[in-house]
């Protein structure tokens, strides 16, 4: 046999390609099963070298490193700053805490050098959100650009920041069109400085990459739409949905690993590990697994690591379409 028929292949024609696959699998299972996504999201499994051609560069991260954290339930249990020191001294250098009512900021931050660490106080009611803001204001006077004191759904300290929450553990679409609509409303009342997009992801590996992703790519969107053309840096912070993690703590552990690869991969700022416990020893153990990740995996050292891989790439845009086509759809309602 000449050895350039030993070579050839047949024709990269899409059709051919699926009739093929779809030949293999015998009829066990419909084609299309093996390609479809949560929300309705399909994949194409064949991609021509013209389809290559319109995916994007690799996306931008704000900071140069991962901040790698833990989210801490703070009550009057672990309200002394000794509790949080034990996890600073092991290598965080994020942390959200949610703060129980009546916490004095002084039991809580006394000691804690916050202009070096990134931290997100979730307060109960508003009283308690001035005191601690009142406490920042006078142990920094403005020296901390890194601590952010929230109250409900809004960012008390530091001024001209706002945040969205956005949980995307369960759905993708519907979750981020009313991100979009509520962002927008925001920007338009706040005129804001930066913003923090605070996202919960689910156990779907490589949707939850793909989504904080697209993320990215719907804020740069909707802030050029809104005229501020990039001027709104965008923070983007995870953490796992609490309700999805098993309540053994092993299996929990098992489940942090791929969710920490998750939030990593996908590209974000800062990431507060989580555990169903909240045991100090199994949140040591969280962290332990992001140092490894960074530290021996390297996984923060490239921005945007999934940029080129078609099938992440695929999602991504997908997610970002039809997010966008459903948010133009209710602006033209109006």
């Amino acid at each position: 046999m000449p050895m350039d028929n030993f070579f050839s292949f047949p024709s990269s024609d899409k059709n051919i390609w699926l009739q093929k696959v779809t030949e293999d699998v015998k009829g066990k299972k419909n084609i299309e099963e093996f390609f479809q996504n949560i929300d309705g999201i399909t994949i194409d499994p064949f991609l021509t070298e013209a389809e290559l051609s319109d995916f994007h560069e690799p996306l931008d991260r704000l900071f140069e490193v991962v901040e790698r954290g833990l989210r801490l339930n703070i009550d009057h249990e672990t309200k002394n700053h000794e509790y949080i020191k034990r996890f600073l001294e092991c290598g965080a250098s994020a942390l959200q805490l949610d703060i129980k009512s009546g916490i004095a900021p002084e039991d809580l931050l006394s000691g804690i050098f916050a202009e070096y660490i990134f931290m997100h106080l979730i307060c109960k009611d508003k009283d308690q959100a001035l005191l601690f803001s009142e406490y920042m204001e006078n142990q920094y006077k403005d020296k901390s650009t890194l601590t952010f004191i929230q109250v409900e759904n809004k960012i008390v300290y530091p001024l001209q920041t706002i945040i969205c929450d956005i949980d995307v553990s369960k759905e993708v679409i519907g979750p981020l069109s009313i991100f979009l609509k509520e962002a927008e409303e925001k920007i338009q009342e706040a005129k804001p400085y930066r913003c923090i997009l605070n996202v919960s992801i689910g156990k779907n590996f490589l949707l939850s990459i793909s989504t904080l992703r697209a993320i990215r790519i719907l804020w740069e969107n909707l802030v050029a739409k809104q005229g501020f053309e990039g001027d709104i840096p965008a923070i983007l912070t995870v953490r796992p949905e609490e309700s999805e993690l098993s309540s053994d703590p092993n299996q929990c552990l098992i489940e942090m690993s791929y969710l920490t690869l998750s939030a990593l991969i996908g590209n974000v700022d800062v990431f507060y590990g989580i555990h169903s416990s909240q045991e100090t020893n199994h949140l040591l153990n969280v962290l332990m697994m992001q140092h490894v990740f960074i530290e021996e995996g390297k996984l923060d050292t490239i921005k945007d690591p999934l940029a080129g891989s078609y099938m992440v790439e695929q999602i991504t845009h997908k997610i970002v379409e039809q997010v966008w086509q459903k948010y133009l759809e209710g602006e033209n309602s109006k």
